[in-house]
């Protein structure tokens, strides 16, 4: 998400996958769907600067919301595991979705989903 995102706001490739190895597989816990975390990260760019950071806060917290509910509306969850149906912050976990090929067969379209998701809300 940041890699194909980042470079329109300044944030060279490299960095961005850099900064994104964190959120893959529900920051490899299981937990919010990486794909999800980094459109939200991308949002903090995305935003036009209001008079205030706090502004500028209240902004992206509401663009936020909208982006997991569009994203829920579509998949029912953000919580990878649930994704998934596999739990990837557990070697049981993480060992059923690299055999069954989940991340490259089901994350791709959660991306998919999130960037279009992202590039339909209005900043």
């Amino acid at each position: 998400m940041l890699a194909g995102f980042g470079e329109l706001y300044g944030l060279d490739r490299s960095t961005a996958f850099k900064l994104g190895r964190a959120f893959g597989a529900g920051m490899g816990m299981g937990r919010e769907c990486g794909a999800v975390t980094g459109a939200m990260l991308i949002l903090g760019f995305k935003v036009q600067e209001a008079p205030s950071e706090k502004e500028t806060r209240f902004k992206v917290y509401d663009l936020n919301k909208e982006l997991v509910r569009l994203f829920e509306k579509k998949h029912g969850t953000i919580i990878c595991k649930d994704l998934l149906g596999a739990d990837p912050g557990t070697p049981e976990g993480r060992e059923k979705a690299v055999k069954d090929n989940l991340f490259r067969t089901l994350c791709p379209g959660f991306v998919r989903d999130a960037a279009q998701i992202l590039a339909e809300l209005k900043a």
